[in-house]
């Protein structure tokens, strides 16, 4: 019995130490192609590409590093775009989300 409870722990926390894994280190592409939905790019150089085009009047294309802090995608762009600098990473890596007045974005389908 108590062979089967440590099998049963050691699952667990394997499971657990692959899904931080992929949370330390986000990359590929969330969200959409950036012209219908926001695009972000996370580079294994940690580098980032932000596209938004959705809004005619004021496209963001921003680029610059990340970093990550906790379960906090951190993002300092070398451009002068309004771009929100701090993302959550959520659901083991595969989104991210943030939140800019009173809309909340969520970035998902990460493709690697």
């Amino acid at each position: 019995m108590k062979a089967l409870y440590l099998i049963f722990v050691g699952s667990l926390l394997s499971f657990n130490s692959n899904a931080q894994n992929l949370t330390n280190q986000p990359k590929g592409s969330y969200g959409g192609d950036g012209k219908n939905a926001p695009n972000l790019q996370l580079n294994e150089n940690h580098t980032f590409v932000y596209t938004d085009l959705t809004k005619a009047s004021k496209p963001i294309v921003a680029e610059g590093t990340w970093s990550i802090e906790g379960d906090e995608l951190i993002l300092q762009s070398d451009s002068k775009a309004r771009l929100n600098k701090k993302y959550t990473v959520t659901r083991e890596g595969m989104c991210v989300k943030t939140r800019k007045n009173f809309a909340f974005y969520t970035l998902c389908n990460c493709k690697f």
